[in-house]
This record gives structure tokens, C-alpha cells and sequence, in this order.
């Protein structure tokens, strides 16, 4: 079986501490960007933001306990969407369609979880979805428990641990996060001096008392047939060593020529998907007649987030 590790960030210079929740104590977090795609990064120097407190209180451990649940489960803990499987866990990550079978054999129950909403369903066997990519899947009994497009969209996974063991949450932007997107924008050659938020949480991926801090900065034509100007930008900060350091999941920035078949970012939300109590990011993107979602797992402080699976559905 062929396993799936890819690397899509590097580690971004620091930046002081925000005032969502970044905590100063360890971990780190990493880049990648480019125009119109997600590619490589820029590298920013530090900046203050005006409003930015300069300290912040270190939450303690999350120190959460579950009991596994009853039910009907896969051998091996399947990820999976409603328009294709992603893979699973079974000592590292493999990709579904790299397989070419699913260790499912139907009637499986399964979790689903969209941002912080966590409910159960049940799953056929093997199957084909996405017509015509006619791609590795399960039908699941209630699939809109995942989301309808645009999103958020979740995931669905055959496992009985808590999916949500350490802190979630929405909040709004007072202005902090827009100034630091602006930021970014500028780095890919976009000005645009206030930017749209159009999502930002407070995580702690890892349970450490270390809060991660995922945006969305977005303001796209609708229809996703993108115009000059467009731009939709996830990336997420964290404190590592009294330091912030941002990470770009995925960027979409159109400069001068409009009609780009760009992605539109969402963060489907957090959950832990290979049962070792940390929390990987869902991350989403909408796009001309397409969709597709990816996993990232916080690998460590010098790799910070790794993109681990992915699958998507569309032309």
C-alpha cells in the first residue's frame, strides 16, 4: 500500500501575538501560497498590529477523557466525504484512490463532524461516486449530516473515539486578523487594505494549552468564476517560542486577468482522525462545478501543518 505524506508549508517569519487567542508558550505553525493556486510561500517580516496585545495567557492542557463508543465499526478507521473517500489510518495515512479498495465491507456505523457538530450515521460497502471520476466512496445512509455546497463541508469517519476532544471555536474578527490577511495579500501582490474575514476559530489542535488560530480572508465573485481582484486566503497562526508564526493552507489571488476557476476557502472544522488524541484541520474549497476537501495534520514545531489526504469532485 502506498503511503501519503506531502509537505505544503514552510515556516513563515513571526509575527506579534493576536488577540483571539495565540498563546505564548510552545509550538509552531508554516506557509505555502502563490497566484491563483496553492503553491509556495512568501516569507513576511515581523510585524505589530495596532490593538495586538504583546502577552497572552497560557491556557492550561486540555485534560479531556472518552470512552470509546459502541457500534459497528471499520477495521481500520475510514475517512471519508460525500462525493469520494479520502483514505485511512493504519500506521501512517493512505490515500483511497492510490488503494483501489477500501477496508469497508458495509454496514459500518460512522461519526460525522462539521465544525463543532458531531453526529452518527451509517455506511453501504465499497461503491463509486462522483460521476463521471466514478471515485472510491461509501454511501452514507444521511449524507446532508456532511453539509451542502458550498459548504462547510465535513468529514464522516469509522471510528469510536472522540472526534472533538480539545477546544473549538467561532469567534469574529475585531479587526486584528484582517490587518494580518492584508498582510499576506500584499506579499502575493494584492492590495487590499481591509479584507474580508469570513471565518476565523480558535483551535488547540494538539491539546497542549497552545491555541492555533484558523482564517479565512475572502471576497470572490459568486459563481467561483473568479474576476481580477478576487482573492481567498486560509492560513492560520500560532505562538511558538514567545513568537507567532503564520501558515498559508491555501491561497487563491487573481491579478489581472479575471475568468480563473479559483477555489473559495472553508474550514469544514478539526477532529482527530488517526485516534492519537490530536486534532488534524479540514479544510474546503469550492471552485467552478467542483469541490474538494484536504487534511492537514499538525506535524510537528519545525514542519507545522502537512497536507496528509485529499479528494475532491467536479471539472
Amino acid at each position: 500500500m502506498r503511503r501519503i505524506l506531502l509537505a505544503t508549508v514552510l515556516v513563515a517569519a513571526a509575527c506579534s501575538p493576536g488577540d483571539a487567542g495565540e498563546t505564548s508558550t510552545s509550538p509552531t505553525v508554516t506557509p505555502s501560497s502563490s497566484t491563483t493556486a496553492v503553491g509556495p510561500t512568501t516569507t513576511l517580516a515581523p510585524t505589530t498590529t495596532a490593538g495586538e496585545p504583546s502577552t497572552t495567557t497560557t491556557i492550561p492542557p486540555s485534560t479531556t477523557t472518552s470512552s470509546l463508543l459502541a457500534g459497528n465499526w471499520a477495521d481500520l478507521p475510514v475517512v471519508t466525504t460525500v462525493f469520494g473517500a479520502l483514505g485511512w489510518w493504519d500506521d501512517g495515512w493512505f490515500e483511497a484512490e492510490s488503494e483501489g479498495a477500501l477496508p469497508v465491507i458495509g454496514g459500518e456505523d460512522y461519526q460525522t463532524i462539521v465544525l463543532d457538530s458531531v453526529a452518527a450515521t451509517t455506511g453501504g460497502p465499497q461503491t463509486t461516486v462522483c460521476e463521471p471520476l466514478e471515485l472510491l466512496g461509501v454511501e452514507l445512509a444521511d449524507p446532508e449530516l456532511l453539509g451542502t455546497f458550498p459548504g462547510p463541508y465535513g468529514v464522516a469517519i469509522s471510528a469510536p473515539w472522540a472526534l472533538q476532544p480539545h477546544l473549538f471555536e467561532v469567534l469574529d474578527d475585531d479587526g486584528t486578523y484582517a490587518g494580518f490577511a492584508s498582510e499576506l495579500l500584499a506579499a502575493r501582490g494584492l492590495d487590499v487594505p481591509d479584507p474580508v474575514i469570513k471565518q476565523l476559530v480558535r483551535t488547540d489542535l494538539e491539546g497542549d494549552g497552545v491555541n492555533e488560530v484558523l482564517v479565512i480572508a475572502e471576497d470572490v465573485t459568486p459563481g467561483y468564476l473568479l474576476e481580477p481582484g478576487d482573492y481567498s486566503l486560509a492560513f492560520m497562526r500560532k505562538v511558538v517560542e514567545g513568537d507567532v508564526q503564520t501558515a498559508v493552507l491555501g491561497d487563491t489571488v487573481v491579478h489581472d486577468e479575471g475568468g480563473v476557476y479559483g477555489g473559495a476557502y472553508t474550514y469544514g472544522g478539526a477532529a482527530d482522525l488517526d485516534g492519537d488524541g490530536r486534532m488534524e484541520i479540514i479544510l474546503d474549497s469550492a471552485y467552478w462545478e467542483g469541490f474538494s476537501v484536504s487534511v492537514f495534520e499538525y506535524a510537528n514545531d519545525d514542519l507545522g501543518p502537512l497536507l496528509v489526504l485529499e479528494t475532491g469532485c467536479g471539472s
